[in-house]
């Protein structure tokens, strides 16, 4: 078993997704299976994505402009024990599933590992292959740096896909902590964070705004399930807390 299933959520991803699946043949620890699910692309992401190798699985929908319906229909066709979420435009470091693997079996209660992310400084036009790493690590729970089990999902629940963009995603992790998932958290590189100018992230009204709405949502949980059954709202730093 200890099969890994890997879903890349596209849309009009043509300059970047070559080197997204690129990263992860590389993988000194083979990957059971690629799905893309492409929410309806008017570019050539299709034809880029049927060029590779490997064992790839792809599925287009109608546009939604919700990652988290990409994300979900990716979990619900993944077949491997493990789910590994990657962004079209970010890439990972050789051994990313080799190192997170190895954590869940070194801690079978694991549900979820997360690792570090780095950070470079790429841009839409620019072939993201040549880019040179900075130096700059960042801890920010990012989907694509960690490894879930994907039992968890049946614990949580999948993707809200009402939410905004950036919401979805930080949304799933609050869950994961109110319902008590266990963390693994790590010093490892497990993802290139690519920064260019098509990211949603220099957005940052709407980053703003979804936070509010994650914490809005996690509170009115707590009140509805009762608070004593759970901790203080979760924050990054205390999702190492077991």
């Amino acid at each position: 078993m200890n099969k890994i299933s890997v879903i890349i959520p596209s849309f009009n991803g043509e300059a970047f997704i070559e080197d997204a699946i690129q990263s992860i043949n590389k993988q000194t620890l083979a990957a059971h299976e690629i799905i893309v699910v492409d929410d309806g692309s008017t570019d050539g992401t299709e034809e880029i994505v049927r060029q590779q190798p490997g064992n790839i699985r792809f599925f287009k929908q109608a546009n939604t402009g919700k990652p988290a319906a990409g994300r979900n229909r990716g979990i619900k066709e993944a077949t491997g024990e493990y789910i590994a979420l990657l962004d079209q435009d970010d890439t990972w470091p050789a051994n990313k599933l080799e190192i997170q693997l190895s954590n869940f079996r070194k801690i079978p209660c694991l549900h979820i590992d997360v690792g570090f992310s780095k950070i470079i400084n790429s841009d839409v036009r620019a072939n993201n292959s040549n880019q040179q790493p900075d130096d700059e690590l960042i801890r920010q729970f990012l989907l694509s740096a960690m490894l879930i089990r994907k039992s968890a999902f049946d614990l949580t629940g999948l993707f809200d896909e009402t939410m905004q963009y950036y919401g979805s995603d930080l949304d799933w992790i609050f869950r994961a902590r109110e319902t008590g998932l266990l963390f693994n958290i790590h010093d490892e590189l497990t993802l290139y964070y690519h920064l260019h100018t098509d990211n949603h992230s220099k957005n940052i009204e709407l980053f703003r705004m979804a936070r509010i709405e994650v914490i809005k949502k996690s509170l009115l949980r707590r009140k509805l399930a009762n608070a004593k059954a759970f901790k203080a709202t979760p924050g990054f730093n205390t999702l190492t807390e077991k």
